[in-house]
């Protein structure tokens, strides 16, 4: 053991010997289990960054190239002058040292500038997706961070394109905040220390935390791109990157505030929600391999979590549909026979006869207001959850992008160039939903209105969702299918009811 480690330093001091005399002619590249970074030793900066969601050996890992040719980059800047020119072609000499715990570059200036030998520092960690850098430059210069093609995720069509913005964004212990300008526009801001600034999408961050108060640049140098310069007034500077895709523990072990960016946009309970929902899903694909599958059980769980409260609105809306069955004929003949304030003193005296509040119509909308809430939650969990990133089911090749059930010879304005089945099964479970509604409350006239009614929502539902990601789609889908099932049930066997 004694020889073993031994040999490890010698190893390493050989390392570091072969830098140092190898001087500005090659790379240094630190390895850590989920990061690749290599370092030009012309300007000092990384070249290439490669983050991973599971060790980067293995096949089944996810990928995101940060910095690389064609790709984002890590750039000297300057508010003003040839500081950030003369930065980019200063050549250095590396050292690199690698411990248990994290591998460490530090280069050094071969020639002065100004007077100082610049050193940049840089400690990869081996067990967070966690960078520290300590870069030296000249006043008033700065690094920029710069987003490139590998950074947008796929565009989708139609309302689905929501789900492709690349966004900057601030996070802190309250939340995250949207910093983006408008294209071509730069925005001059002031980072506070300790507080992350970056770029996102919609599985994937790219975050810096200052040590110390920092004037920052954010600009939007073109269509999806997002550009984030830290300046260095006294020619120093700090910084901590957390690069990695946007999930709970990847999050979590880099700082906790950071997980302020999961369901950032929802009101705080439903982010809770959001996070209770997550929580069973997980608990699902414990025990069903299938995350589709997985998805479909979620749907069922979350019926008969709610099913008392569900029962209690259906039988609320049996009230509401017995009284209108009663007074909607007088209601119509007074439309037919009066018009204002006679009108509007008959409608209150029928009301009246009837022992029913103007306004009790809107004990049917209870059961809307129990789902809604729930609703929403399970649609943005399943929206920004990086787990479902490349999962297959059925003939779903990706069920956080549409199912693309095969491809259109030609593409349709708002639709795309695919098409998408699961769409078309989540609304046809609707129309079947409306032709087997047989309320014995309900007079014929208002049963038409109310199947007119899921008609259009059925119609509305596939315009909203056909370009949505299928696993969203996917929940939908089997909720018309037990919403299906269970008003079967009702008709068939009355200890259902």
């Amino acid at each position: 053991m004694g020889r073993a480690k031994h040999s490890r330093a010698a190893c390493r001091a050989g390392l570091v010997a072969l830098f140092a005399v190898s001087g500005a002619l090659a790379d240094v590249e630190l390895r850590a289990p989920r990061q690749v970074l290599r370092i030009a030793t012309d300007g000092g900066l990384p070249v290439y960054w490669l983050s991973c969601d599971a060790p980067c050996a293995s096949e089944t890992a996810g990928r995101r190239v940060l910095v690389g040719p064609d790709e984002g980059a890590l750039s000297w800047t300057a508010d003003e002058g040839s500081g950030a020119a003369r930065l980019a072609t200063l050549a250095y000499r590396a050292e690199l040292v690698e411990t248990e715990a994290a591998v460490t570059a530090v280069l050094t200036a071969i020639e002065p500038v100004d007077g100082r030998v610049l050193v940049q520092r840089y400690v990869l960690s081996k067990t967070a997706q966690e960078l520290r850098v300590q870069w030296q430059s000249l006043p008033g210069a700065g690094v920029r961070l710069s987003t490139g093609a590998g950074f947008i995720p796929p565009q989708l069509p139609g309302f689905g394109a929501s789900f492709s913005d690349v966004e900057a964004v601030r996070v802190t212990a309250d939340g995250q905040e949207r910093l983006d300008a408008e294209e071509g526009e730069t925005i001059r801001a002031t980072a506070a220390a300790g507080v992350w600034l970056g770029v996102r999408s919609r599985f994937w961050a790219w975050l810096a935390r200052s040590e110390a108060e920092a004037p920052v640049l954010i600009g939007t140098p073109g269509w999806n791109e997002r550009a984030i310069a830290w300046l260095a007034p006294a020619g120093a500077l700090q910084l901590t990157f957390h690069a990695g895709p946007i999930e709970w523990k990847s999050l979590r072990v880099a700082a906790p505030e950071l997980t302020q960016m999961l369901f950032a946009s929802l009101w705080e309970p439903l982010r809770w929600l959001c996070f209770g929902l997550l929580a069973l899903l997980g608990l699902i694909s414990r025990w069903v391999a299938s995350p589709g599958l997985a998805i479909v059980l979620l749907s069922l769980a979350v019926k008969l979590i709610l099913l008392p409260l569900t029962r209690i609105a259906d039988r609320w809306q049996q009230e509401v549909n017995r009284a209108q069955s009663r007074i909607q004929p007088r209601l119509a003949a007074i439309r037919r026979e009066y018009r204002g304030e006679e009108a509007h003193r008959r409608t209150l005296a029928a009301y009246r006869d009837e022992g029913v509040h103007p306004l009790f119509t809107l004990k049917s909308l209870a059961g809307f207001a129990i789902q809604v809430p729930m609703f929403i939650a399970a649609f943005d969990m399943l929206a920004d959850n990086y787990a479902l990133s490349g999962e297959r089911f059925l003939w779903i090749a990706d069920l956080a992008a549409p199912d693309r059930f095969a491809p259109l010879p030609f593409a349709l304005p708002f639709f795309g160039g695919d098409f998408n089945l699961l769409p078309l099964v989540m609304t046809a479970l609707t129309i079947l939903s409306a032709l087997t509604q047989r309320d014995a409350s309900l007079s014929p006239e208002l049963l038409r209105r109310q199947q007119r009614q899921l008609y259009l929502m059925a119609g509305g539902f596939f315009l909203l969702f056909y370009t949505f990601p299928a696993g969203m789609v996917l929940y939908w889908t089997a909720n018309n299918f037990w919403h299906l099932a269970r008003m079967q049930a009702v008709r068939w066997l009355p200890r259902w009811r």
